[in-house]
Formats: C-alpha cells, structure tokens, sequence
C-alpha cells in the first residue's frame, strides 16, 4: 500500500470519527478530503460539532415524528420503548403477539414532545409482506403530514442479504429520498465487548460503510437491555435534531414518494378530510359509551384503521364511471361505441 493508500485508510477512519449525525456535511468533507487527499482540519471538525449543538435545532414545542422501520425481531418496539422510557409497545417475541398493527406512542424528553410510530417487520413471517407494506403505508393518521426521521432499526453486524432485501423494499415504499431522512439505529449494543463504536463501523464490511453514507443521519449504537441508560437516547436525539435542521426542519411529504403511491395517498387524505366530521361524530359516540382512557384510546385507534382502510381502498380501486356502460346499454345496436363516445 502506498504511503497516500494509508494516509487515505487513516483519513477515511477519522472521517467516521466525526460526529456522524451530521450525515451530508460529513458526506461533503468527506469527499473533499479524498480529492484533497489530505486529513480534515481540527477547525472543520469543530465546525460540525458546533453545528450539531447550534440552538436553532431546537425548536420549542415542536413534536418530532419517528417512524420505526426494519425486520421483526431487529428490536424496534424495545428501541421504541428505550426511547419514551417505558413500555409503550409490545415486546413479546411470541409469534401471535409481535407487532402486527401501526402503533403511536408519544412522550416528552428532555423537554421535547416525541411521537414514535412502531410498524410491523418487514421480514416474510407469518404476514405475506404485501400485508405489511399496505399495513405501513395506509396509517397515514399516525404520522400527518410525515416523519421527520425515520428510524431503521438493526442488529449489530455487517449487512446479511435479507438486510439489503430490506433496503431495496423501503426505497421502493417511501422512494429514493427516504435515506435523506434516515438514522440507522444498530441494536445488541451490549455486544460490541468494549469496542469503540466508530471504530466497529470502520473496520464494518464494504456495503455496511457505504450504506451507512447513504443515510444522512448517520449512525447510533443502543442498549435496549440497559433502559436506564439515557445518554443514549440524548444522542440519538442530537443526531436527530441534526438531521431535522439539514432537512430544512420539514418532515418526509407525500410529494416524496414514488409516483403510484403518491398519487393513492392523494386521493386517501382526500377521502379522509371528507370524512372529517363523520368520522368525528363516530368519536364523540365512543367518548360517550366509553370511561376507560385506556380502553377509548383503543377504540378510536380501531376506528381509524377501519377508516384508513376503507380510504385506502377507494383510492386503489376508485368506482368505475357507470354513465357510459349505461349509454351502452341503452343505446341501438345499430350504434358503435366510437359514435356514442365521440
């Protein structure tokens, strides 16, 4: 190896020592350094800590959206959990009891109002994967008007081809921008047996570096066993932050998406808006018959996805025009079609 080789190894080492929340930035530096084959200053580096720390990323009373993605099993409703503090979701790892339904919880940390949406794992078990993917993409009430970050969720480890499988299956839901928005949250931290996390990305396989340059919001280790240990989520909330104030502090719209499922989710809100009132008048009916906070909340959720389906189908499959098929049969014989329509 040459001596510019090395020095290229060492630069690209200490490139993944930088705070790697502030993913373009780092992507732009370090692209500079490999052209300039030189090392980034101590002043450059300051200058991306110094913009992850900046005030302006904090935006009083704004609720962050977190939308959980990965495979069943990769630890999403117990990261979900670490997050908020407490046992929002279920983490039974019995199969009839794994996430099977969209599900919202909300909390404050560190003063700031947090949404996480848990989804349903991506992975073929038990559920055909088109199930789950329409699952996702129809709770658009969970998450209105979108993310602003999405979290994917996965073990501790160089990519498995179910892990690239996964990748290719989000990119096709949510379109190519959705890496823009994303944060790679690596579970089992409790693994790493006194290694440096930087240093395990670093020494990582060829397509884990790579992918993880693709996600602007880097990269965080978590310790799910060790819920106690809030510096974590403080960072994964930096990293956040971050990635929120390079996105111009807007969530993931509907404009983003691929051009079949924009223009379904379209028609969806649509369908929903116009059934704003009924649906609130359905509401009003369930806080009537229902005292439980617990049990109503459950009941309102239940609403929705019927809601959310039934929208969700008309936009797929919106009723056929019956005026021309009754021109048609009314029509003579003697009349062709062309004629009736032209």
């Amino acid at each position: 190896m040459t001596s510019e080789e090395n020095q290229w190894a060492e630069t690209e080492k200490e490139t993944f020592e930088l705070d790697s929340s502030l993913g373009s930035e780092i992507d732009e530096l370090y692209e500079n350094v490999r052209a300039n084959s030189k090392s980034p200053t101590l002043q450059d580096i300051q200058d991306l800590k110094e913009y992850s720390k900046s005030p302006s990323l904090n935006a009083e009373a704004e609720e962050v959206r977190i939308m959980l993605l990965g495979a069943r099993g990769s630890g999403k409703s117990s990261s979900g959990n670490t997050i908020l503090r407490c046992n929002a979701f279920n983490t039974d790892m019995q199969l009839s009891r794994v996430t099977q339904f969209c599900e919202r919880a909300s909390g404050n940390i560190n003063g700031r109002p947090v949404a996480i949406i848990d989804t349903p794992g991506l992975n073929k078990i038990n559920r055909m994967e088109k199930e789950v993917i329409r699952e996702i993409m129809k709770s658009i009430s969970l998450y209105k008007p979108g993310p602003h970050v999405f979290l994917l969720v996965q073990p501790v480890g160089n990519l498995t081809n179910e892990d690239k499988n996964i990748h290719k299956l989000i990119q096709n839901m949510f379109g190519r921008n959705v890496w823009n928005y994303t944060v790679v949250l690596f579970t089992h931290g409790d693994r790493l047996e006194g290694k440096m996390p930087n240093d395990l990305i670093a020494s990582s396989d060829k397509d884990l570096r790579d992918f993880i340059r693709t996600c602007s919001g880097g990269f965080v280790f978590f310790n799910n066993k060790n819920m106690g240990n809030f510096e974590q989520v403080t960072k994964l909330l930096e990293k956040i932050d971050a990635l929120v104030a390079i996105n111009g502090r807007s969530c993931y719209k509907t404009s983003f998406y691929p051009s079949s499922e924009r223009k379904i989710r379209e028609k969806q809100e649509k369908i929903l808006e116009e059934r704003q009132e009924e649906i609130a008048r359905k509401e009003r009916e369930l806080e009537e018959n229902y005292e439980d906070r617990e049990e109503l909340e459950w009941k309102k959720r239940e609403l929705w996805r019927e809601e959310e389906e039934d929208a969700r189908r008309l936009a797929e499959n919106p009723p056929r025009r019956k005026s021309l098929a009754i021109n048609l049969a009314r029509a003579p014989s003697s009349i062709t079609k062309s004629q009736i329509i032209h």
